[in-house]
């Protein structure tokens, strides 16, 4: 099983997208019949969305794992439906990382590998730094920069990671 650790803040939005989005009022959230799934899909781009939508078309047997702080805001199921708005496969996502000894992420993450034996390959994507630069996963890790979120360029790379083989488009503009 191939997986992916999925941060939100930073990945599926920016600090550009949050500085164009106007915030959601408390009455806008009363009247909403799912306040979570609008908090939700308001604060993700549909852009960093489509470039996860890309990487889960060419890595087709890629799983994800939450390891955002919105795990502990939200379920599963949310992410699930949050997915299905994008055209996504929701049933993708099989997991959270638990904040359990440590709220450091690369714990959290070693923790979940840790308990799920059987990972051939994994890769954690994040606007802020999780492994020290001597550690062997460093290689493992994928940056975003968190004024833009997911862009092709880093899901190419991810691509790559799991697909060695991967031939980039090309596009003459």
């Amino acid at each position: 099983m191939n997986i992916l650790f999925l941060d939100v803040d930073g990945v599926l939005n920016s600090k550009q997208y949050f500085l164009a989005t106007p915030k959601l009022s408390q009455s806008q959230l009363n009247s909403s019949s799912d306040p979570d799934l609008l908090s939700m899909k308001t604060y993700t781009n549909k852009n960093n969305m489509w470039c996860l939508g890309y990487l889960l078309e060419n890595v087709p047997d890629l799983k994800i794992v939450i390891s955002s702080a919105w795990r502990n805001c939200y379920s599963l199921e949310s992410f699930r439906e949050l997915f299905k708005i994008y055209g996504l496969d929701g049933n993708r996502i099989i997991d959270k990382t638990s904040k359990r000894l440590s709220s450091i992420r690369a714990n959290e993450i070693y923790m979940w590998l840790e308990d799920n034996k059987g990972i051939e390959k994994w890769i954690a994507l994040d606007d802020h730094t999780i492994f020290e630069l001597g550690d062997l996963d460093k290689a493992n890790e994928i940056l975003t920069d968190n004024w833009v979120g997911l862009t092709m360029h880093e899901t190419f790379k991810i691509i790559k990671h799991f697909n060695p083989d991967f031939k980039e488009p090309v596009i003459a503009i």
